[in-house]
């Protein structure tokens, strides 16, 4: 095929950003991740105190919190203009050091709601505004250390969560916890961070453009994977382990934080690949990967199947994330927020629906067969995207 014999044009990086800024990126990083991974190592002990189904943690944990990412996405590149970059990002911050909070020290569902909604407004901000700041200043490379960054606030998150879960600590202290890392992304990002570029089409237009073109909705399908599949598996891979595979939550933790934290090396892989012009079809390939991973989870979930699969997830997940973002924010050179926006909505939506199902799924006692379905849906995105996407929709030229 001749997608297969495309590669993704490599291009000059610009100078290497100092260590300080290099701190700002990977704590702004974990502080956006964090609350992805906070409450499934405790989901039963919430359950418990507020008399709870597992799904309706999921709604808590999954479809809220992704929800007011989803609804505040497309105002990301406008807010971000009219705030300012670096004011944005410290909006960012206080709302997930407030969320966090209100979690924490909430005696009532309602409180557990707002809780959710205001780290998920946090997450667009941070995640969308981040990204483009990121690849400006340190091209591909510091993009796959700030993806890295994502990936270990996960892993912490869960294997400190699932740490002091077994050691009976309230699960409340998790959540303050979340809120200091959010402090400390805070306080170290740097006060000269640029102008953030007001975009050139607005998000209806491109919106408008953009769907006319098969290769958004393939680019969608990788996006839904990378961002959906860790998503998942954060809100639910500690239970699955501890109902399916027998293992104690601390040791179900370590392996969540396994595959969290490999895959936070793996991205920063991923991105010299992407440097190299590693063929795209390749990058991408790497999907069936965590596919491969997802089943033997849903088929023998047991000893050293388990620590593979983490494994594979970790890889599989984990290399076509610089590549994503940089192909997201081609689509539109003019206004790389935009496109980088749509695709993070687009990818929101399957975690949103899978989270509660799968959390219903486990009460009943189907897991592996909901962990098997993701793993299909991972394996058809792979497929999908053996030709390049990164492709500008409105004929522009990208200017990297």
């Amino acid at each position: 095929m001749r997608g297969l014999r495309i590669a993704e044009r490599p291009s000059t990086p610009p100078p290497r950003p100092g260590y300080r800024i290099t701190l700002a990126v990977i704590l702004l990083g974990m502080a956006l991740s964090w609350p992805g991974g906070n409450v499934g190592p405790v989901a039963s002990e919430i359950a418990a105190d507020f008399d709870l189904s597992l799904a309706v943690v999921g709604l808590l944990s999954g479809t809220l919190y992704l929800g007011a990412v989803a609804v505040s996405l497309p105002a990301a590149a406008r807010f971000g203009a009219w705030a300012g970059r670096g004011r944005a990002l410290r909006i960012g911050c206080l709302l997930l050091i407030g969320g966090n909070l209100v979690f924490a020290l909430s005696p009532a569902f309602v409180g557990l709601a707002v809780g959710r909604i205001l780290p998920g407004l946090a997450f667009t901000a941070l995640n969308v505004l981040g990204a483009v700041w990121v690849r400006e200043i340190g091209g591909a490379r510091l993009l796959g250390v700030f993806g890295g960054a994502i990936q270990l606030g996960f892993a912490l998150a869960l294997l400190i969560g699932a740490g002091l879960s077994d050691l009976d600590v309230d699960w409340r202290v998790g959540f303050v916890v979340s809120a200091a890392v959010g402090a400390a992304a805070l306080l170290a990002l740097p006060r000269d961070m640029g102008r953030q570029q007001a975009p050139t089409t607005s998000m209806v237009d491109f919106v408008r453009i953009a769907l006319r073109h098969a290769r958004v909705y393939r680019l969608s399908l990788v996006f839904m994977s990378i961002y959906g599949g860790p998503l998942i598996m954060g809100a639910w891979l500690v239970p699955y382990l501890v109902d399916e595979g027998d293992l104690a939550t601390s040791l179900a933790g370590v392996a969540a934080f396994v595959m969290f934290g490999l895959s936070a090396l793996v991205r920063f892989l991923g991105s010299k690949l992407q440097e190299r012009g590693v063929p795209y079809a390749a990058i991408c390939g790497t999907l069936v990967l965590a596919s491969i991973g997802l089943g033997a989870l849903a088929f023998d979930p047991v000893g050293a199947v388990i620590f593979a699969a983490v494994v594979l997830m970790a890889i599989g997940f984990a290399v076509p994330y610089a590549t994503a973002l940089i192909a997201a924010q081609r689509l539109d050179p003019g206004a790389p927020s935009e496109p980088v926006a749509l695709m993070t909505l687009m990818a929101l939506v399957p975690p949103m629906i899978a989270i509660p199902f799968v959390g219903h799924a486990l009460d009943n006692g189907e897991g592996p067969l909901a962990f098997a379905l993701v793993g299909a849906f991972v394996a058809v995105a792979a497929l999908l995207n053996l030709r390049r996407t990164g492709i500008p929709v409105a004929g522009a030229a990208d200017p990297a």
